[in-house]
């Protein structure tokens, strides 16, 4: 696995409208409770990326209730979540990104294939268009899944994670998998433009609010 590093010079500036400036956010940074997942494509195909997170989630009964143990703790389970991700050859369709809530429970592992293995496909390269479907399959391997339950860890809540596949021909398939970390704190506290992840957080509140 490549280490994460903390940079932002391999993005498409169309994603984020800029990349610099203080003009709108790389992260969802503290005042949102995400994980934003980028993937970025600079293959000469198309390719589908198979993002995978696992949470901890309450053990509930058929009631919603949570269920409990001989103490009095709550009992938690492990819960994997896929997103399949589709990206073209040219920008901006080379990137894509995907938001995971962490407010309701903690996210633990964010990493490619279904089951965090090393046999999974991480990524799918020259499907053959949207939807994609086909194309060969570059396994995982050793590219292992960031953790938030290392020390220190590999990210936290208002992080943005990034899986860049990109040609070499020194790696199986002739695709290199690399990961990249943008941390939330490093976020500035204003900006020119909206402030996207918190209006979203404030949108989805105010739905909440509506159903209750």
């Amino acid at each position: 696995m490549v280490g994460c590093s903390s940079t932002a010079n391999i993005f498409n500036p169309t994603f984020v409208n800029l990349t610099s400036g203080g003009v709108f956010p790389l992260t969802p940074g503290p005042g949102a409770d995400f994980v934003l997942v980028r993937v970025v494509n600079e293959t000469n195909s198309n390719a589908e990326f198979i993002v995978t997170i696992e949470r901890e989630v309450f053990q509930r009964d058929e009631d919603g209730n949570v269920i409990l143990d001989e103490f009095g703790n709550p009992l938690t389970l492990s819960v994997r979540e896929t997103k399949r991700l589709n990206t073209l050859v040219a920008a901006p369709g080379n990137e894509m990104g995907v938001l995971f809530p962490c407010s309701e429970s903690p996210i633990n592992l964010i990493g490619l294939g279904e089951n965090l293995l090393p046999n999974d496909a991480a990524v799918f390269i020259g499907g053959g268009g949207a939807g994609f479907g086909g194309g060969s399959g570059v396994s995982v391997g050793d590219f292992q899944p960031l953790s938030r339950l290392v020390y220190p860890p590999n990210f936290v809540c208002g992080d943005t994670v990034i899986f860049r596949a990109i040609l070499s021909s020194r790696s199986v398939g002739t695709v290199k998998l690399e990961s990249f970390l943008l941390p939330g704190f490093e976020q500035p506290d204003q900006f020119a433009g909206p402030n996207t992840f918190v209006n979203y957080q404030s949108f989805l509140e105010s739905q909440l609010s509506d159903d209750e």
